[in-house]
């Protein structure tokens, strides 16, 4: 059998079977409303540090101070399944009760009672008064409420609290109460700090909650998570890069957030709105493989290479020597700027330091495949001169095929400078040397008739002056030791 004993009725009401204390538990209508001043019996549901909850039969606990259950040595004296009776001081951000105020509380003297005792009164703003509101407490019985009180934040346009009801909290009462002086702020910064006690004791790494952005700041956006304000860091907002805060969240704008760290003595909050979510690069390997090729939007261009984001948060790094088979980039930004899309093939994915290496050039062929075929050793070939280095001249045979003509093999004569006979820009026609496709290299020379034609008149030359055949430097020193002896 069980004992039972409804709320507001001293003793018990009877023993009951089992059964039928389950059906009056089924069958108890629970109730929608509560309002301040208005007392409630409840059942102890669990007991915290700060707050003892409180099951009165509302949508949500009530939520007693657990001082006010505190013996001389500091005990909590009420454990889960007492019966307790309180007054509900406010049910804005959740029931909040108190047992010091009991039923020999309530006299017919109300607006006394309720400034004696702290009790919240409802109250209608009716008119906007100089420096504040005229506020209808009930029996036509008019309050003022400073205009600095009638809410948390500054108020810019005092109309929009005409015909609102709101609890207030009478902060001044004339004996013969004719001067009545309510403030809707002292509630809620009680309230608030009420919250914030409550969310303190929920508030360990990795919790999630439902905030509301407060202030937007250059460095990141304060959220308030239940009166708490936590930081969101600027590279904590989103999986994206994110260079400015407010050009994605707005004061007011409801958002999602993980708890990072809490530090209690200095009650620091750090929260996170990307760590709330799924992260991108969990299943990366699977949506890009190694080889992938993929669309992307450039973001940012560095001398070193373009970062191009190829899906939400996922961004990847294309080198400037993965960007064309065109020789060497100087600079990304001579290839690609912010805002151009482009194809990228997926090179490398490290997804612990969350980085994935793309390449441009790689969704082209390799003009060096089948080089040592097209380019065959001795076969004559046309090219556009593209500069010239102290050791010879870079012809462009092809897009992405850049040879290399020494300048012991560019038939200039001796001491002539290659700029001379080279023209930045201008089609030569020389012949091929070697080719290594292995180091993407070939080698031309110039074998042009006109160098033959200067050899051969050289030859004529020295033959009228006695030398029959042009040999070796050993050759020549003989002959000379010859002659002279």
């Amino acid at each position: 059998m069980v004992k039972v004993r409804r709320p507001g009725e001293e003793g018990d009401v009877g023993e009951v079977s089992p059964q039928e204390f389950e059906a009056m538990l089924m069958g108890s209508p629970r109730v929608e409303r509560v309002s301040p001043g208005e007392i409630v019996s409840g059942t102890v549901v669990s007991v915290g540090r700060e707050f003892v909850f409180v099951d009165i039969g509302s949508k949500s606990e009530g939520m007693i101070a657990a001082d006010e259950f505190r013996n001389k040595e500091g005990e909590i004296e009420v454990k889960p399944g007492d019966v307790v009776e309180a007054t509900v001081l406010t049910v804005r951000g959740g029931v909040q009760l108190s047992r010091s105020l009991k039923k020999s509380h309530q006299t017919s003297d109300v607006l006394a009672d309720a400034y004696d005792n702290g009790i919240p009164i409802e109250g209608r703003v009716k008119e906007v008064r100089k420096g504040g509101f005229g506020v209808e407490i009930g029996g036509g019985q008019m309050a003022f409420c400073p205009i600095s009180q009638i809410d948390l934040k500054y108020v810019e346009k005092p109309e929009i609290y005409l015909d609102q009801v709101f609890n207030f909290r009478l902060i001044e009462l004339s004996p013969d109460q004719r001067n009545v002086v309510v403030s809707r702020r002292a509630i809620l910064e009680e309230e608030q700090q009420a919250h914030a006690r409550e969310t303190r004791e929920k508030v360990v790494p990795g919790a999630l909650f439902d905030g509301t952005v407060r202030k937007v700041m250059p460095f990141g956006a304060f959220v308030d998570i239940g009166g708490m304000d936590g930081l969101v860091h600027v590279s904590e907002i989103s999986w994206d890069r994110v260079e400015d805060p407010a050009t994605v969240l707005t004061a007011g704008q409801q958002v999602r957030v993980k708890v990072l760290k809490f530090d209690l003595a200095t009650n620091k909050l750090s929260l996170s709105m990307k760590e709330a979510g799924a992260d991108p690069w969990e299943d990366l390997e699977a949506r890009f493989p190694v080889g992938t090729s993929v669309s992307g939007a450039v973001m940012r261009v560095e001398p070193y290479g373009a970062f191009v984001r190829i899906a939400s948060g996922i961004e990847g790094l294309v080198h400037v020597s993965d960007m064309s088979w065109a020789g060497r980039v100087r600079h990304a930004g001579d290839v690609v700027k912010v805002g151009d899309h482009v194809t990228v093939a997926v090179l490398n994915i490290d997804r612990d330091k969350k980085r994935i290496s793309l390449g441009m050039k790689q969704i082209q062929s390799d003009p060096f495949e089948g080089a040592r075929d097209k380019y065959r050793v001795g076969s004559q070939v046309s090219g556009t001169v593209q500069r010239i280095g102290a050791g010879g001249v870079f012809v462009e045979l092809e897009e992405g095929i850049v040879a290399f003509l020494p300048g012991s093999l560019a038939g200039t004569a001796r001491g002539e400078p290659l700029s001379a006979a080279f023209k930045i820009g201008k089609l030569v026609n020389l012949s091929v040397r070697e080719v290594d496709p292995g180091k993407r290299h070939i080698t031309l020379e110039n074998t042009s008739s006109s160098s033959h034609e200067e050899k051969a008149e050289f030859e004529s030359y020295m033959k009228q002056q006695g030398v029959q055949k042009l040999g070796s430097f050993g050759e020549l020193l003989q002959k000379a030791l010859k002659d002279k002896r």
